[in-house]
């Protein structure tokens, strides 16, 4: 019996990535669909970036921080999903591998134990992503509805009825196959992108005086300079707004978690990550500048309207109490409030063109919703073929020639339909932010341990990492995710505490070839060379005995 045989565990996994049997120099049986870096990543990562943050709670976020507090939590976003972006594709660049999702980058770097933790979490978080994006296209419905006096039943209803039903529309489409998502994403991108010109174009437009009534005066230095400062309002913070905003960052895993339907993803993922980032965050700096720009704080919806356009349009005096004053002498209806902190139509009512602003709306949320639909189920089916938690292994099976996860997709969509049902994006985004960091942490500790153990198959082919800045990572997200919220972060972490003592209790019959067995060879080998140093003693001595067993080979 060889070497090979005897050894302990399943052997390594094959390195190619989807392999195919090759007779003759072709491949037999039908190819899957391959996208590459544009239509893979790139569109798909900026299409999750801008989701519905950006049309409607980005105005929310001016208000309560201020353009220069705004600007910072823009930053800080950036500096987080740029290092673990920098972290992944030192992970994705290491030899050929056949995934790269966040669950198969910690799993075969940190070992089953971590990596059967996060890829459940992750797998529950892209599934309440869903429901988040969801909840802003219905909230956006809703507004349409109220307008024009149309409700179905009432204001929280109706999210949760027009959010089921976008939900089950998506689920068909996602599971039709990844050719028809993909084709999905390029219109829905063609129209944001529309819906952005379309917003910057109508900034130049001389108001209107209903959009004067709600606060919107066009481009004012002196409105600029008073929205630079934050007012926090109803209890907020800086974290606070910073936990609402940041599932807006989590769209950087948008690519690599459909590594498998990319042609290249050693190439493609770094490539088309890292440029999404930066073309996201200019767009979201300037679109957050333009708002502090043009639209005051707060401002009831008034009787008296001539006087603020006289004041705002003609003199130029827009100050705090120049409009302090002007409210105090009219007639206020306490229901009807507006400006930044208020009205999340803002960017649809200054744009040049409204119903081009509510398709964009449209097309992020629903982009947003289908991407985090189908990471969900491909992440779950990855930890499900893995065998590292019993009896889920049901969730494996996979349809078609891309191996199309519908039974994941159906338990995501359950989960997805649960959340919705909460009807409260502002409720929803902050346990998306503590999932996403748990997982950029990870992300990050794993490059930092795999450069650690010092082992020799990990030899990078992106060379712009470092192991002590993917430690800086770590230790940033983890420091975010208490700051937040301790309490959740505190669940979260005992949640990944008790899945690794499980995991590692049952000791599941895999070798990936972790950094936590190169380790444990480091640390043998350390300890072995520091016994030549030592003196015999009797105190000390032990037998050393060397079996050969067998002729030995030629």
């Amino acid at each position: 019996m060889d070497d090979e045989s005897e050894s302990k565990g399943k052997p390594s996994e094959p390195l190619l990535s989807n392999a195919v049997t090759i007779e003759d120099g072709k491949p037999s049986g039908p190819t899957a669909v391959k996208f590459g870096w544009i239509k893979g990543v790139l569109v798909r990562c900026l299409l999750n970036i801008w989701g519905v943050m950006l049309f409607l709670r980005l105005s929310w976020v001016v208000g309560q921080a201020g353009t220069g507090l705004t600007s910072v939590i823009i930053l800080l976003s950036v500096v987080v999903t740029l290092i673990t972006s920098v972290s992944m594709s030192a992970i994705c660049t290491n030899g050929e591998v056949k995934e790269v999702s966040a669950y198969f980058m910690i799993s075969r770097s940190l070992g089953p134990e971590f990596g059967g933790a996060i890829g459940l979490i992750f797998s529950v978080a892209n599934a309440v992503a869903v429901a988040m994006y969801v909840v802003g296209f219905a909230e956006t419905v809703r507004d349409i509805l109220k307008e024009h006096d149309a409700l179905m039943i009432d204001e929280v209803n109706d999210i949760r009825i027009i959010g089921i039903l976008t939900t089950t529309f998506l689920l068909v489409i996602a599971i039709i196959g990844m050719e028809w998502e993909a084709r999905a994403q390029m219109v829905l991108l063609v129209a944001l992108l529309i819906a952005l010109v379309n917003f910057i174009i109508g900034t130049f437009i001389p108001p209107s005086k209903e959009n004067v009534d709600r606060g919107i005066i066009g481009y004012n230095s002196t409105l600029f300079v008073e929205n630079l400062k934050p007012q926090f309002i109803d209890g907020e913070s800086f974290f606070s707004v910073f936990s609402v905003f940041f599932p807006a960052a989590t769209g950087i895993l948008a690519g690599a978690n459909i590594s498998g339907d990319l042609k290249n993803p050693q190439k493609d993922i770094p490539k088309g990550t890292i440029l999404a980032i930066l073309i996201s965050s200019v767009v979201y700096i300037v679109v957050a500048w333009i708002l502090g720009a043009t639209v005051i704080r707060e401002i009831p919806l008034t009787v008296c309207s001539s006087v603020l356009v006289n004041n705002t349009l003609n003199s130029n005096l827009v100050t705090s109490d120049n409009i302090t004053s002007t409210i105090a002498n009219c007639t206020v209806d306490p229901t009807s409030l507006f400006g930044l902190l208020h009205d999340y139509q803002a960017m649809e009512k200054m744009s040049g063109f409204g119903p081009l602003i509510t398709i964009g709306i449209f097309s992020a949320t629903l982009s947003s919703a289908l991407a985090s639909l189908v990471s969900a189920p491909k992440v779950f089916q990855a930890v499900c073929k893995d065998k590292i938690f019993p009896k889920i292994d049901f969730f494996a099976k996979g349809y078609g020639v891309s191996d199309n996860p519908r039974r994941a997709y159906i338990l995501a969509y359950f989960i997805g339909v649960a959340f919705v049902c909460i009807g409260d994006l502002n409720a929803i985004a902050p346990i998306i932010s503590n999932f996403f960091l748990m997982a950029y942490t990870l992300i990050n500790y794993a490059v930092f341990d795999a450069s650690l153990a010092r082992s020799p198959g990990w030899r990078p082919a992106f060379r712009y990492y470092s192991m002590w800045i993917s430690l800086l990572g770590a230790l940033l997200c983890t420091t975010v995710m208490f700051i937040i919220n301790w309490w959740t972060a505190l669940v979260t972490f005992a949640v990944i505490v008790a899945l690794f003592v499980y995991v590692h209790h049952i000791k599941p019959d895999v070798n990936w070839g972790s950094s936590t067995q190169a380790h444990v060879y480091r640390t043998a080998l350390q300890s072995t060379l520091k016994l030549i140093q030592v003196e015999d003693h009797i105190k000390n001595f032990r037998p050393q005995i060397l079996v050969l067993t067998g002729l030995p080979k030629v």
